[in-house]
């Protein structure tokens, strides 16, 4: 029996399929699956037999070799037997992502006995709901727990016995019975769920489902755990709230300018008429000339549809390279988790971590920044510039270590400078920080800079500093009435100089 056991590594259930076949006694084998919130989890498999199947078997801590599971990744507690003769075994092997649970459970009883097996995730609002599905078919009775190569020595015969003498050892006696009924099967499933506060202490929903060896018909198996994450559901109560203390202020504010309008009306009906200014005051305007001259000395570039191709920039690229491999599949989430990395709250690796992305950060790195394609015109943009000796900066949004890696690669270090990137400075155009740091590194003033951008919020934001500004068109549709010159390609902006 040592030899046996020891040589099926693969199916952890076959050591209570000999208990069957061994003793009149019926064995119960529990497997245990356990999800945690990330995804991940254990399988476990716990057998144990009583005194009399200890017996039967003839002992039990020196029965059973385990050296096969250990190599396989099971970390093995047992064989062992306590001082009532209880024989005690078990086994756990740690899944690290949903998709690797039906590989796992694969190893327990066979390809067959676990069965379509799926663990999804499913994200609301503050809520996360993970559904664990599948099917038990043990209607192969015990030749599911039969090991092919054994049952061909033993002329196959998978237990070394004929139907006949098998029914005889478990205690069918005259009456016909099965053997397979002696063994029975329980899947425990423990879902992640957010802690019930109602004293039982219970952090995960489990249920549990019985089948007996050889059942005809498959058991389906359904578990559900929900995770519900207070903290926004906390803001968005503060928000209403603060929404409605808005609203009451605006009102108030709106009816107290309105009493004030009805008396200053009332007042001014009262007032005696006022004599007109003697003609021999005249207003002096400010003389232009004193007005700050002004001359172009950096032209600022933007980078998603300005140094980088609309729809190849990084941005654009970045969802569809997450669900390719195999990572969070809502546009929102990716985007969240993104403008913190573009802020310098997370590095690349752990951008990619948080998006349910595993593998070298190198290779997940360079194999994205692939794809990202940069703007035919803007090299020659760039030749015309040094031909007139006029430097060229860049303002953009990015990560910080994407964004390095992209210059060398396109090698436009040296060519563009300084390189202000979010990631660098802890914010996000539009916000004055930007503009600030891209003053403080180029040590020119606002109003001798102008600024090419794809985003009107951000030309807007420049001008208001004192910046001239170019929209660089993308597929967007410009209003008649836009504010700012609007070009499609860097050959405009020449054109535009030069008329």
């Amino acid at each position: 029996m040592k030899s046996m056991v020891g040589r099926v590594p693969g199916r952890l259930l076959l050591l209570a399929a000999l208990v069957v076949v061994s003793s009149a006694c019926r064995v119960e084998a529990t497997v245990t699956v356990e999800v945690s919130e990330d995804g991940s989890g254990t399988v476990a498999v716990a057998v144990e037999l009583d005194a009399a199947a200890v017996d039967a078997l003839g002992g039990f801590d020196d029965r059973v070799r385990v050296d096969d599971l250990e190599a396989a990744g099971w970390d093995v507690v047992g064989p062992t037997t306590d001082g009532w003769g209880v024989g005690r075994m078990s086994a756990a092997k740690r899944f690290d992502s949903p998709g690797r649970l039906a590989g796992v459970l694969a190893e327990v009883a066979g390809p067959t006995a676990f069965r379509d097996v799926s663990l999804v995730r499913e994200r609301s609002f503050a809520r996360t709901t993970w559904r664990l599905t599948g099917i038990v078919d043990v209607s192969e009775g015990l030749d599911l727990l039969a090991d092919p190569a054994l049952s061909e020595v033993l002329d196959g015969l998978p237990f070394a016995r004929t139907e006949a003498e098998l029914a005889l050892l478990v205690g069918c006696g005259e009456t016909p019975c099965d053997v397979a009924d002696s063994f029975s099967l329980v899947l425990v499933a423990t879902m992640p769920t957010t802690r019930i506060d109602d004293g039982s202490g219970a952090e995960g929903m489990v249920d549990r489902w019985t089948v007996t060896l050889g059942d005809r018909s498959p058991t389906l198996f359904h578990a559900t755990g929900v995770l519900e994450d207070q903290v926004p559901r906390t803001w968005l109560t503060i928000s209403v709230i603060a929404g409605g203390l808005l609203v009451l202020v605006v009102v108030f504010q709106a009816l107290r300018l309105f009493r004030t309008r009805r008396r200053t009306r009332a007042g001014a009906k009262r007032r005696a008429p006022v004599a007109r200014r003697s003609a021999e005051i005249v207003e002096e305007l400010p003389d232009p000339a004193g007005a700050p001259r002004r001359e172009l000395r950096l032209v600022v570039h933007g980078g998603i549809g300005v140094v980088w191709d609309a729809g190849g920039d990084p941005e654009g690229l970045l969802v569809p390279f997450v669900r390719e491999q195999g990572g969070v599949v809502d546009p929102g989430e990716v985007a969240d988790r993104y403008r913190a990395a573009s802020l310098g709250q997370m590095s690349s690796e752990d951008f990619w971590a948080s998006v349910g992305v595993s593998g070298s950060v190198e290779a997940l790195d360079a194999a994205y920044l692939s794809r990202v394609r940069m703007r035919a015109d803007v090299l020659p943009f760039l030749d015309r510039m040094e031909q007139r000796s006029m430097p060229v900066a860049c303002l953009t949004n990015a990560v910080l270590a994407w964004s390095e890696l992209l210059r060398r690669r396109f090698a436009l270090e040296g060519r563009i400078e300084p390189w202000v990137a979010s990631g660098g400075v802890g914010a996000r155009k539009p916000s004055q920080a930007m503009f600030e740091a891209l003053r403080r590194m180029s040590g020119v003033p606002f109003g001798d800079m102008l600024l090419i951008d794809s985003d009107p919020s951000t030309l807007e934001a420049a001008r208001g500093l004192g910046m001239s500004t170019v929209l660089l068109r993308g597929t967007a549709l410009v209003p008649a009435d836009f504010g700012h010159p609007v070009i499609d390609g860097f050959a405009d902006l020449f054109r535009i100089r030069e008329a």
